[in-house]
């Protein structure tokens, strides 16, 4: 099944599905119009967005950040990459969320649990 049922929460509360992934990375903004420079920590799609003028129209990979923080998340991408391949060995289900601790980010998957209500059978089709 792979990574078909495990989503990433967005920082914006988005989910993303995991198999979607193609790159962790973290990296830093650039300061500007006084506001500091902030680390974030983005999954990157394969899909690509667009972003310009009329002028000068540029494409590029779709980057969703996860999270942001003034100091540098180190290590975190490749524990992200690492719970990732984790929860595809054992066909884990459900949302992986990333917070911020006063240790630095921490990586939590909050599974799925079977639903205990009655199902209703499905309208017929004709």
């Amino acid at each position: 099944m792979g990574l078909q049922r495990v989503w990433i929460e967005t920082l914006d509360g988005g989910l993303v599905r995991a198999d979607q992934v193609v790159e962790v990375l973290a990296h830093r903004t650039a300061a500007f119009s006084g506001k500091p420079a902030r680390w974030l920590l983005d999954v990157v799609l394969p899909v690509g967005q667009g972003a310009g003028t009329a002028a000068q129209w540029n494409l590029g990979a779709s980057h969703r950040t996860l999270t942001q923080t003034a100091d540098e998340p180190a290590g975190a991408a490749a524990r992200l990459a690492r719970l990732l391949w984790e929860l595809d060995e054992r066909d884990a289900a459900g949302i992986v969320t990333v917070r911020r601790s006063p240790d630095g980010l921490e990586l939590d998957l909050q599974p799925f649990a079977p639903s205990t209500a009655p199902r209703s059978p499905a309208p017929a089709h004709t």
